[in-house]
């Protein structure tokens, strides 16, 4: 399989400081926001793409979900095209549900009905928070909101690699979300070109696989607040038994499996285990930092 390095750059792999990506199809991987959180305090381009996508989604909520305002907020949305300069997402048989002609609606209206973003909750401006929580927005859809409201952050990042590298590039338009004037614009943009289409590179930092982080933070609640509460209630209830198993010394464990198996809630209902148990969204960040690190690329190979 041609790839960007073997086309462009033919460096070794431990040199290879971007995500190098298949020429002739897609790589099944996101931008993850959760990862882009991870690293905005380490990384300046993490904080230059959390911020831009943090103002795109105020305006989004402020301005067109809250008053729902939906003709104006579709138009709004209708520049999220399928952003295939990146070379990423599932491959073309398995993009039919977020093709860019019905890819506003779904957007809008998966954040309509979500009661958080209805209320103007702030937690509802936060990528991450957007993708665990808000049925219809998965890891594809998130991934190409962020490659298109920040496509020249990318661009220039790209650029950079190729001047780094020798890299030839082509004057090319491309549009992106301008937090400062709240608009969609179009700049030039010096890129890297095969078969007549230009490419933009990633960080490998911001790269993830398939993850579904509503089941990730399902395990998290049955493992750090049900299992607690299991065991510690004061009045059992008669189902408790179920989840608890003793040692040899007396000591009892929660069985987290069968506590996870037993409450686990779909995507859309997870907001009540974020009102129940308070501070778990910013506790289970620091939690999926930890155990949920960036894609291994070399897997893919």
């Amino acid at each position: 399989m041609e790839t960007f390095n073997t086309y462009f750059t033919k460096l070794r792999n431990k040199d290879i400081d971007f995500v190098d990506i298949p020429l002739g199809e897609d790589l099944e991987a996101f931008i993850c926001p959760f990862l882009i959180e991870n690293n905005k305090h380490s990384n300046p381009v993490s904080l230059e793409v959390y911020e831009r996508v943090h103002q795109f989604l105020i305006k989004l909520n402020r301005d067109f979900i809250k008053p729902n305002k939906r003709n104006e907020g579709i138009e709004f949305l209708s520049h999220l095209h399928e952003p295939n300069e990146y070379h990423l997402g599932y491959s073309d048989r398995n993009k039919g549900k977020a093709v860019s002609d019905v890819r506003a609606e779904v957007i809008y209206d998966a954040l309509r009905n979500n009661s958080l973003a209805k209320q103007n909750i702030a937690i509802t401006n936060e990528a991450h928070f957007v993708l665990l929580l808000v049925k219809g927005i998965g890891q594809d859809i998130m991934s190409d909101i962020i490659a298109n409201v920040c496509r020249d952050i990318f661009a220039e990042l790209t650029l950079k690699i190729c001047k780094k590298h020798k890299v030839s590039t082509i004057s090319a338009k491309i549009e992106f979300y301008n937090a400062i004037t709240t608009k969609w614009e179009k700049k030039s943009a010096d890129l890297p070109n095969f078969a007549g289409k230009s490419i933009i590179l990633l960080p490998k930092f911001i790269i993830s696989g398939g993850r579904a982080y509503s089941n990730l933070y399902n395990w998290f609640i049955a493992r750090n607040y049900l299992a607690f509460e299991i065991l510690n209630r004061k009045k059992p209830l008669s189902s408790d038994g179920k989840f608890i198993f003793k040692l040899k010394n007396g000591t009892r464990k929660a069985i987290v499996k069968k506590i996870y198996q037993a409450y686990r809630k779909p995507k859309d209902e997870l907001i009540e285990f974020v009102k129940k148990f308070n501070g778990s969204l910013d506790e289970f960040v620091w939690y999926a930092k930890e155990h949920y690190p960036e894609l291994n690329l070399d897997d893919l190979r």
